[in-house]
């Protein structure tokens, strides 16, 4: 270990690069590199990366992140994935199916699959992002993407029952505010206000009352959220995104939920620690 460590002493890190990178791996690294470049430098990185790479996945998520033409992007989007499925079909499919996630090499292509689906609820073509959330599922069964709490608050406003009990039913353990929320919409729209939906409503209010805040005035919502704590704002209002539509538009869903919720806040405790009063529930009622 000595004269191992003795052997170090005068050598740079620079100088103990693993041996030359594949052609693909190259590509990889412009394409990591370019997330911290001006666009415009960017985008020759990503030029650099297909030429070493036509199939570079991660080349495609990069222009299609950047790209604002909805057209464009559907446009990037697709060829990316029409390159996944190739690369990660016949046998590869057939030995990893469900286990996607877990082999790296599939990122790309699930994130490709999951900005897509983000897209069409963006245009509200609601059906085609349910069936791609159902392929993300059904190539990643553990979800480590998260899109069961679009797919489910989907289904809902899809009115497909069937398929809102088949994925509630997989994920039957999640206890996130975004499942929460879509169990109590779920049981308002079929069963109406009655206990078992009351509790629900309760359930989904304590694990995040910003939801119910944030419908009740957006003004306080934050914007362009990447990240989010349990329980915080940021993870309320990632969850509107895409679950705003359905409970104001489900008939007597949005009047429901704040009349129940407002029953509960004398009755439920907060933790209202925090530097700024955008935190705390109670002062954002009262702004409402």
């Amino acid at each position: 270990m000595d004269e191992f460590l003795s052997k170090l002493a005068d050598v740079s890190l620079f100088d103990m690069a693993p041996a030359d990178l594949t052609p693909e791996e190259q590509a990889q690294d412009l394409v990591y590199e370019a997330y911290e470049l001006p666009l415009a430098k960017a985008k020759k990185n990503i030029e650099k990366a297909l030429k070493l790479d036509k199939t570079c996945l991660e080349a495609y998520e990069f222009l299609a992140s950047k790209e604002k033409n909805i057209e464009k992007r559907f446009a990037i989007l697709d060829k990316g994935i029409a390159i996944g499925r190739e690369k990660f079909g016949g046998e590869f499919m057939k030995k990893f199916k469900g286990r996607f996630w877990g082999h790296h090499e599939t990122r790309p292509f699930l994130r490709c699959l999951h900005a897509k689906a983000r897209l069409f609820i963006y245009t509200g073509d609601i059906e085609e992002s349910i069936e791609i959330f159902e392929e993300i599922i059904e190539l990643n069964q553990n979800d480590n993407q998260g899109v069961r709490f679009p797919l489910l608050s989907l289904l809902i406003e899809w009115e497909d029952d069937k398929k809102f009990k088949k994925y509630d039913k997989m994920f039957a353990k999640d206890q996130s505010t975004e499942i929460l929320y879509s169990r109590a919409l779920y049981a308002f729209k079929n069963f109406g206000d009655n206990t078992a939906a009351r509790k629900a409503a309760e359930r989904a209010f304590k694990s995040n009352p910003f939801v119910v805040i944030f419908l009740l005035n957006n003004e306080h919502r934050p914007k362009k959220v990447d990240t989010y704590a349990f329980g915080s704002p940021e993870e309320a209002s990632i969850y509107l995104d895409y679950a705003h539509v359905a409970w104001t538009e489900i008939e007597g869903a949005f009047e429901w939920l704040i009349n129940t919720c407002m029953k509960l806040m004398d009755s439920l405790e907060f933790d209202t620690k925090s530097n700024t009063n955008s935190n705390k529930p109670q002062f954002l009622f009262q702004q409402v």
